[in-house]
């Protein structure tokens, strides 16, 4: 099967929300090199429906799994416009075409699109950090899933919700950033608590996912993205989720003072 013909099918999932074979399933060989050929081939029939480029989610940051799931480094995956949203702090949000979704929680931030890191420049700064919650779908029966076949599957994204922003120009803006590793999060439905996460836990801070962007950006084609400041969802901080419509979702942060964020489900 060749990569156009995973790209076909998983495209044709998506569009009729159903599930089909992991491309690692289909062929022994599939591997990463395949799966962002998969994604790049994706994104610009994305691109060619009109979905633009407005930043970035970096998955897997979690090092503590990479032995088991053989990974190395994160993966990239692209944020389009219109799977981005920027929330208030409560958004509602229609579940309609997921096919079988789930929710984490990440630190958001806002870089300009320009920025190429060189050791020289020191590293990226963003002008805004935020709370937010990823949509993350899969289409594979069960989510029985490598990180290779997430990757081609678009990365996992559906959608992201970013709550109100904590921006440069507010005071202990930098401080702020500087303690993201000392971010505990608390994830509650309905009013009753479901899990807590750590921002030690995306890369031991989540601006190190900021570094992995240009280096893992060329695996897609150009356009980059087109807003004068990207978005960077820099990965989850709790284990996905699963949610139905009904549901009603807050993320609440502790030790660093980024505004909490309320996400209503509806069908």
């Amino acid at each position: 099967m060749t990569d156009a013909d995973i790209a076909h099918a998983l495209l044709a999932a998506r569009d009729q929300c159903r599930v089909t074979m992991p491309p690692t399933q289909r062929e022994d060989e599939f591997g990463l090199d395949g799966a962002y050929r998969v994604a790049a081939a994706l994104d610009r029939r994305l691109h060619e429906r009109g979905y633009r480029r407005a930043g970035w989610k970096v998955g897997f940051t979690n090092k503590a799994i990479w032995p088991r799931l053989g990974l190395e480094e994160p993966i990239l995956a692209p944020v389009y416009d219109r799977t981005l949203r920027a929330a208030g702090p409560v958004a509602a949000v229609s579940l309609g075409g997921f096919c079988a979704p789930r929710l984490e929680v990440e630190v958001v931030f806002g870089v300009e699109s320009a920025a190429h890191p060189r050791e020289e420049q020191g590293p990226t700064r963003p002008t805004w950090a935020a709370l937010g919650f990823e949509i993350v779908d899969c289409h594979y029966p069960d989510w029985r899933l490598t990180p290779v076949d997430s990757v081609a599957d678009f990365g996992l994204h559906g959608a992201l919700i970013v709550g109100p922003r904590f921006e440069r120009t507010e005071a202990c803006f930098e401080a702020c950033i500087d303690r993201l590793d000392r971010l505990d999060v608390r994830l509650l439905r309905d009013d009753r608590p479901v899990v807590r996460g750590r921002g030690r836990d995306v890369l031991g801070h989540p601006l190190a996912a900021l570094d992995f962007v240009p280096r893992l950006r060329p695996r897609f084609d150009e356009p980059a993205a087109t807003a004068a400041t990207a978005v960077v969802s820099t990965g989850t901080m709790i284990s996905p989720e699963p949610i139905t419509p009904g549901e009603r979702w807050r993320a609440e942060a502790e030790g660093v003072s980024l505004p909490g964020l309320e996400l209503v489900l509806t069908d």
